[in-house]
């Protein structure tokens, strides 16, 4: 998947990426995130649960 997923500044949550990235269906950017997770490019700072979203960020730029 060659697809640029652009991420927010910051700490963001999935909604936030989703917003950014309005003409990617949401499989596609959670791929990268998972992807992006794996290569620690990015790191989960928060957990998330049914009520609290988890939070993410960047580490290393692609």
């Amino acid at each position: 998947m060659n697809e640029t997923i652009q991420w927010p500044a910051g700490d963001f949550t999935l909604p936030q990426a989703f917003a950014l990235n309005p003409a990617k269906p949401q499989a596609a950017v959670r791929t990268q995130l998972a992807a992006d997770l794996a290569a620690k490019r990015m790191v989960q700072t928060k957990k998330g649960d049914g009520k609290i979203q988890g939070t993410f960020q960047v580490v290393k730029p692609a």
